[in-house]
């Protein structure tokens, strides 16, 4: 961003060491040495005594470079950064968690990142496992299998020994987060163990060399992706769902080049945006395409029954009972048949999938596209009916935006805001700078009011659910933008803020520029909504919807709260010439290296 500062080193430079890097002298030394060369680049967390052998080595040891510390305020902050950092870099992040009660207050992050199949490493000190070393402290906060708070919702766990086990483990946890299917690991360290002092049974690893590094991704089966082929190319009308992976922006070119290359019309799974909004095959919002649709090709759909409305409560079952042809032929490229929990049931019942490509969607995508060329080789007759199926998708493409048009026009002017009037003043006060939209509300937006140039301009959603998500993920992706020039913005409700709000304090305090609305609608709106359904459905009066959901009496200054942390902020904008002004003095605070805040009153609902 022009006018952004470049040195974001702060002022947390260790002083009075040795000019020469030292040798290693306590366990906790040679964890940090592996820490820097697995290159998290940060490591997000929140003191504690658990681990405070290996805090001093990556201060003293380390000299706070690699990985640098970013404070949070909280576990969950510290636990959902890290998750945000992720997102954005698409590698493994780092985050230590201070033992039984900071893993306990961090757990909600760690359980979103699962959802999200985040591959985040967390570190959690433990013990002294030798009792004999425990203060009366360290018996309130040791368990005998730290592990269990949160085994059921991570990909891997190990509580090591000793202090070659710790390594090998550091190590064979990041290897597996970062295979696909991604995840979250967590390894405890014992904190009696890291304040040894080393000796000549400790090994070194370098986890440059191949046998540490994670596997090439797996391939789909090759006569089920001949079989894939021959059903899209086939399709009258195929639909294509993008999903978790269109995160990433190295995926924009392929998911444009599969959806062109099919003449299929393309859908976003919740909470991403896989094709550009003005794309014409972009069918996202049209709620009839799935009902009409041949041939659909779930790919990296983490809940393919939420895609498709399978789900028996008020979902989409009144329209799939009107259904006036067979079901589609289902088509899903994922890996999530071999990434199940039967803790959980998250990724809902068994889906209706007629055709399984099992591979890692990224990779599975390159090659699903070299058989669909290989069938329009074979068939040259099928162009034309691809490009006739072109042709009705741009017709249809048109009708449905200037649908979605007139629908979010309606009471454009209305104060409190109509939240498509906020995103949409928000989207014109960012588009020509190099913005990434780094976190937004639960649910997706209608694109006539945000204009996405596809893949990897939204880092996605919590995962799980979890509230306090939201600002904390956005500064831990802003982190990592930050780096790449990119010009952040979020936008999360006033409920999801009030959860974590010092994590502005973080952003602040390392000089992380990033914009930041909180959608403020004085109430916790989703549930306010649900009990408005409630009483609809009881024929009971909906006026009482609001008594234990609103937050009145006082009204929140979410504005005074920032500025607290030390941010720039202004609110409560209450009209759009209001909330446009604030923004562009918002905009002008961000690009000198600033986190600025905006409390926006919008008006009561969810925009889907």
């Amino acid at each position: 961003m022009s006018g952004s500062p470049t040195d974001f080193t702060h002022h947390e430079s260790p002083v009075n060491l040795p000019a020469n890097q030292s040798e290693p002298e306590y366990v906790s030394d040679v964890i940090a040495d592996l820490l820097a060369k697995l290159d998290f680049g940060y490591v997000f967390l929140l003191p504690g005594a658990s681990y405070r052998g290996l805090h001093d080595s990556l201060v003293n040891h380390n000299r706070n470079l690699n990985p640098q510390i970013i404070l949070a305020t909280s576990e969950l902050s510290a636990a959902s950064m890290a998750h945000g950092y992720s997102n954005a870099t698409g590698k493994p992040s780092l985050c230590i968690l201070h033992n039984l009660v900071g893993l306990m207050n961090g757990s909600m992050g760690v359980y979103n990142a699962w959802c999200d199949r985040a591959p985040v490493v967390y570190l959690g000190g433990s013990g002294p496992l030798d009792p004999d070393q425990r203060r009366f402290i360290d018996w309130n906060h040791t368990a005998s299998t730290q592990s269990d708070i949160v085994k059921k919702w991570v990909k891997w766990t190990d509580e090591p020994p000793t202090a070659n086990t710790t390594l090998k483990s550091i190590l064979k946890a990041t290897t597996i987060a970062s295979t696909p299917p991604f995840g979250p690991v967590y390894v405890s360290v014992d904190s009696g163990l890291q304040e040894q002092p080393v000796d000549d049974s400790i090994e070194t690893f370098d986890p440059s060399l191949p046998r540490y590094k994670a596997p090439p991704p797996a391939g789909p089966n090759e006569d089920a992706l001949e079989q894939a082929a021959e059903m899209i190319v086939n399709a009258e009308f195929p639909v294509l769902v993008g999903g978790r992976f269109a995160i990433y922006e190295e995926m924009r070119r392929p998911l444009i080049e599969i959806l062109e290359l099919t003449g299929a019309g393309g859908l976003n799974d919740r909470a991403v945006y896989s094709w550009p909004s003005n794309h014409p095959q972009n069918l996202s919002g049209d709620k009839d395409a799935l009902l009409e649709a041949d041939v659909v090709v779930c790919m990296d759909v983490i809940d393919v029954n939420n895609v498709m409305g399978t789900y028996a409560v008020r979902r989409r079952s009144d329209q799939l009972d009107a259904r006036q042809k067979a079901p589609p032929k289902l088509i899903d490229m994922s890996l999530n048949p071999i990434d199940n929990n039967s803790w959980t049931g998250f990724g809902g019942p068994t889906p209706p999938v007629d055709l399984q490509l099992l591979c890692e969607p990224a990779y599975g995508l390159e090659r699903l596209a070299a058989a669909v060329r290989k069938k329009l080789e074979r068939d040259p007759s099928s162009h034309d009916r691809i490009t006739a199926r072109k042709k009705m998708l741009a017709e249809r493409h048109t009708r449905l935006r200037a649908a979605q048009l007139e629908k979010a026009k309606q009471n454009w002017d209305s104060s409190p805001l109509k939240v498509e009037r906020m995103i949409h003043e928000v989207y014109q006060a960012v588009k020509d700078k190099p913005w990434t939209l780094t976190a937004a509300n639960h649910r997706s937006f209608n694109e006539v009011v945000w204009d996405f140039p596809g893949a990897g301009a939204f880092l996605g959603a919590d995962g799980g659910g979890g509230v306090g998500y939201n600002t904390s993920a956005a500064v831990g992706a802003a982190l990592a933008l930050r780096d790449k020039g990119r010009f952040c913005v979020s936008i999360g409700g006033d409920g999801d803020y009030l959860m974590a709000p010092a994590a502005i304090w973080s952003a602040v305090h390392y000089r992380i520029p990033m914009l930041h609305i909180v959608n403020n609608n004085s109430t916790w709106g989703n549930d306010e909504v649900h009990q408005i359904e409630v009483a609809h459905m009881r024929n009971r009066p909906k006026e009482n919807a609001w008594i234990g959901q609103a937050m009145r009496d006082p009204i929140i200054d979410f504005a005074k709260v920032a500025r607290g942390f030390g941010a720039w902020a202004k609110g409560p904008a209450g009209t759009p010439e209001e909330f446009a002004k604030v923004l562009r003095e918002a905009v002008a605070e961000v690009e000198k290296g600033n986190v600025a805040v905006i409390d926006v009153t919008t008006t009561l609902g969810n925009v889907s």
